[in-house]
């Protein structure tokens, strides 16, 4: 099942108010859905197996890892970006600390640090292979 039949894009982009406003505030549902099922692909295939060894994560549904990814990025602790014609999702340098100093973040804290490692682990790959 795709993240955007779990969660509307409507639904979802409600919480975005920093980078992703925009994707907000569309008309149309079509570029919401877009970067959602973007999103959706990288989270299924690039962090599946970053995140199999987590309590957390191996449990939580696909639309979960794509909303927190989503939300990272929204508040900068992740970007978007192109690397050989492909998007791909990378952690801010200070996405540790700033996770860990938002207080609505507390309860979730662990499986967003989970999720912040497995975009470092990927991005790490990736650069390995590039040499």
């Amino acid at each position: 099942m795709s993240a955007h039949h779990a969660r509307s894009p409507r639904n979802l982009s409600r919480q975005w108010v920093g980078r992703l406003a925009t994707y907000r505030l569309h008309r149309n549902d079509e570029h919401r859905e877009a970067l959602i099922e973007e999103a959706a692909k990288f989270a299924g295939f690039h962090l599946e197996s970053e995140l199999a060894q987590s309590d957390y994560w191996q449990q939580a549904p696909l639309a979960r890892r794509v909303a927190v990814l989503l939300f990272l990025v929204d508040r900068g602790a992740a970007n978007r970006s192109s690397w050989r014609g492909r998007i791909v999702y990378e952690a801010a340098p200070d996405a540790e600390a700033w996770a860990a100093s938002q207080p609505a973040l507390a309860p979730y804290l662990s499986p967003t640090l989970e999720l912040i490692a497995a975009l470092r682990s990927t991005q790490a790959r990736r650069l390995a292979s590039a040499e």
